[in-house]
């Protein structure tokens, strides 16, 4: 349970980094406007700027929740016993008892996979359309089976689902990689040691293993992992813990390109980077 919450504030950080990361683009965007603006009256217009790039995220996710999803059902609000089948597509388009939800619009997603004492793994997914009434896909694999839809004030949710194999088959990285696989980048991190110094280094992912400057993470090795999809597919974070209480938490944006890292030991931070401007 500790391990599981640990992850669970991990993914929530990389879901705060992100919307701190859109509202400085914003302000940052806000105040270029007004210059823009300002500028216009004596210069030619300036050129547009080219739209942030999104990544295809169904193409990793849609793999592991596709599936058709059936077990002890009740109808939400009112909690009524039924008979229910929760359908998830491979084109995203989900439905069950009247409820249609297209996934291909999600805003965010989070996943997370943790093993147990006993070596067990389980995968939770949480699929949200918007914040508001669009819709929301959740499922769960492992020793506990579920999975639930809602859209609005109604929903379906299900419990002793039969279990979805995609689902927890294999490491989360293993999908996200087909986004980051072979990626090579200079990075600026701070001296964990002395904040006031700043230096490059070499971010790569490759085969599964995650290397920035001579430190090293085999991401086969982890004991519990996640990654989450934001702002449309703008933002993509892949957050690992590993043995010996090894945390690294990396934000990409949807062309896989590094725009933050952090890893944490034991003890204290041992790399805080981010892309130089």
């Amino acid at each position: 349970m500790l391990r599981r919450t640990a992850l669970l504030s991990a993914l929530t950080l990389s879901l705060l980094l992100a919307a701190c990361g859109k509202k400085h683009e914003q302000a940052v965007d806000d105040s270029v406007a007004a210059e823009n603006a300002e500028a216009q009256a004596t210069e030619a217009p300036v050129e547009e700027p080219k739209p942030e790039p999104k990544a295809d995220y169904w193409q990793f996710v849609g793999p592991l929740v596709a599936g058709t999803y059936e077990g002890e059902c009740v109808r939400l609000p009112d909690a009524r016993k039924m008979d229910a089948t929760i359908k998830v597509g491979a084109d995203g388009k989900v439905s069950s008892s009247g409820l249609e939800v297209d996934l291909h619009t999600a805003k965010t997603i989070m996943m997370m996979r943790s093993r147990d004492d006993k070596g067990q793994y389980s995968t939770v997914a949480t699929l949200a359309v918007d914040e508001g009434q669009g819709g929301t896909l959740s499922l769960q694999s492992g020793k506990e089976n579920g999975a639930s839809l809602g859209k609005g004030e109604t929903g379906i949710a299900c419990t002793t689902v039969t279990a979805n194999r995609n689902l927890n088959a294999r490491p989360l990285y293993q999908s996200v990689a087909k986004l980051l696989e072979g990626r090579k980048q200079t990075i600026g991190c701070l001296d964990t040691k002395n904040l006031l110094v700043r230096r490059k280094l070499d971010f790569a992912f490759d085969n599964g293993v995650v290397k920035i400057g001579d430190a090293s993470f085999d991401l086969k090795d982890a004991v519990g992992e996640g990654f989450t999809v934001n702002d449309d597919g703008k933002n993509v974070g892949l957050i690992v813990e590993m043995p010996a209480k090894r945390t690294l938490n990396v934000l990409f944006d949807g062309a896989g390109n590094v725009t933050l890292l952090q890893a944490h030991n034991d003890q204290e931070s041992t790399h805080h980077c981010m892309v130089e401007s």
